[in-house]
């Protein structure tokens, strides 16, 4: 995954609001990239898959493939430290009662 992030040398981080779509968000801001030309573009969200209750991967598909991709997390990228080196906000979550923030990235190139 390393020689995959390496190719590219521009990303979009992006912010999202508590209860956000976040995964429907960074498809579809994907998709847009793509259609203007930047053929790389490669979204990625925070966090496991929210589209399925059991994931169907193993035998070989996905029930949400257009929309589902893979975490910033499951790619080696420290969330944290990236939020924080581009000055956005983000705490750990202490309490179930504290709302955290939500991010996307969208590698384009």
């Amino acid at each position: 995954m390393r020689r995959v992030l390496d190719g590219y040398h521009r990303a979009i981080l992006i912010h999202f609001k508590p209860r956000s779509t976040v995964a429907k968000a960074i498809a579809g801001l994907e998709r847009e990239i793509f259609l203007k030309g930047a053929w790389k573009a490669f979204g990625l969200e925070a966090g496991p898959c929210p589209f399925c209750r059991t994931c169907p991967v193993e035998q070989g598909w996905c029930r949400h493939a257009e929309l589902a991709r893979p975490s910033m997390e499951a790619c080696g990228i420290d969330v944290y430290s990236t939020v924080k080196k581009a000055g956005l906000p983000i705490e750990v979550v202490r309490t179930r009662r504290q709302i955290p923030d939500y991010y996307g990235l969208i590698l384009v190139d």
